[in-house]
């Protein structure tokens, strides 16, 4: 039997998917749906991996796909990172512009149904303020990156166990032969 391929290209590869995807600003909503981009990018780990396989080689198991997801949501934590780091300072807060677009029709609509109370719309808006504020700076960016090398690799991980359900093949099954008489 060969033995398995490589994983560090398959896991390179689904960790640019989640930067890319969790990186750019509008883009990065999907993450919104149960952290559907950082799945996606650990289920594509797994697939690449699943290609480079040949019959002759030892099959998938679930802990390479436990492997791929981790090093697939380190490098797309790092990468989306520094993908950030990079649009606000080449674009500006594209991202904090578009929250605080949102945040101010969500906050007229509360204040015109009368859900919530005049002075917890005003915190609200000064603590949104500060995060904005904050989230700009070095020590927002590392904090960002402390949480993403936390979250990354735990929700890449079962991204990747997902894909060994879609795309991992079965072992093959060894006929038992019946005993030899003598």
């Amino acid at each position: 039997m060969l033995e398995k391929p490589n994983k560090l290209r398959s896991a390179i590869l689904g960790g640019l998917v989640i930067g890319a995807i969790s990186g750019i600003p509008g883009l990065n909503l999907l993450n919104c749906c149960c952290c559907a981009g950082i799945l996606l990018g650990g289920a594509m780990s797994v697939y690449l991996y699943r290609q480079e396989f040949t019959n002759e080689m030892l099959p998938l198991e679930s802990s390479d796909a436990l492997i791929l997801g981790i090093i697939a949501g380190i490098i797309g934590a790092l990468i989306t990172t520094l993908l950030s780091a990079m649009i606000t300072l080449i674009l500006g807060p594209v991202e904090t512009e578009m929250m605080r677009n949102f945040m101010e029709k969500l906050t007229q609509k509360l204040e015109e149904r009368g859900s919530i109370p005049q002075g917890t719309l005003d915190n609200m808006r000064d603590q949104f303020e500060e995060a904005m504020k904050e989230g700009g700076t070095i020590g927002g960016i590392l904090r960002s990156l402390v949480y993403s090398l936390i979250l990354y690799p735990i929700f890449s991980m079962l991204g990747g166990l997902i894909g060994f359900g879609i795309f991992g093949k079965k072992k093959p099954t060894i006929s038992q032969q019946p005993p030899m008489q003598q």
